[in-house]
């Protein structure tokens, strides 16, 4: 009767213990995705290079499971491309596709600016300019890596003032995918200064509920911006990794 009892009791143990490791298994998946996704923001693996699914679990200390799983999802969001019996290949970086990245980027952000003149209420504004001006003082501490995470939060600010939540979900997607084009536009301290400016008017535009201007300021502000990505592809891996042009 009582070897009965035990076993009764080791099986609910047992039961009562499967969602917490499954938990603690997606935990760990959820980890090794964010890592390795930082890892192809910051062109950690060369493009064009072969990932090499053994050497990264080591280095990550877990077993290739989660790390195929997180090459799985990266590859859906555009960072590495599978090729059958090969492995997986990180993203190619050309001036074709860069281009193609800052043209999605301007149709969104500059529909979504237009969208945000006519439902944004003017709290909702009013917040969103706030927000900016928390962070108008970095450009004296010299922070270019913080500039650039408060230049793309500002930028999904103003499209998540569109309420258009599919814009919204297109925007931050793309803005994974070039973060590493514009923490190198930010570094120039020129770049900085007039980022700064095309902001304080395309906030002038909003305030005004100018749509027309607003979006033509945009436009112009992302192309600039496109320029230099371009030219960071085209000048390609000796300015990426090493901070110079080849």
């Amino acid at each position: 009767m009582a070897t009965r009892q035990s076993a009764k009791a080791l099986e609910a143990e047992q039961k009562s213990a499967e969602p917490k490791r499954r938990g603690r298994a997606a935990d760990s998946v959820e980890r090794i995705y964010g890592i390795v996704k930082e890892f192809a923001i910051d062109f950690r693996f060369r493009p064009g290079e072969k990932i090499n699914e053994v050497e990264l679990a080591a280095q990550l200390g877990v077993s290739r499971t989660p790390v195929r799983a997180a090459l799985n999802r990266l590859e859906s969001d555009g960072f590495v491309v599978s090729v059958p019996n090969k492995g997986f290949y990180a993203r190619n970086l050309t001036p074709d596709a860069v281009r193609d990245l800052y043209e999605l980027r301007s149709a969104i952000e500059c529909a979504a600016f237009v969208l945000a003149c006519e439902r944004a209420t003017d709290h909702e504004v009013e917040a969103t300019i706030a927000a900016w001006e928390q962070h108008s003082d970095l450009d004296e501490q010299g922070s270019w890596a913080k500039i650039a995470l408060a230049d793309e939060a500002f930028h999904m600010a103003l499209t998540k003032l569109s309420k258009n939540t599919q814009m919204a979900s297109a925007l931050e997607a793309l803005a994974s995918r070039i973060r590493f084009f514009r923490r190198v536009n930010l570094e120039v301290l020129a770049q900085r200064t007039g980022s700064y400016q095309e902001h304080a008017a395309i906030i002038g535009a909003l305030r005004r509920r100018d749509a027309a201007k607003g979006a033509a300021i945009l436009q112009k502000h992302i192309t600039l911006s496109s320029a230099h990505a371009i030219d960071v592809a085209t000048r390609g891996l000796a300015l990426i990794f090493f901070g110079k042009a080849a």
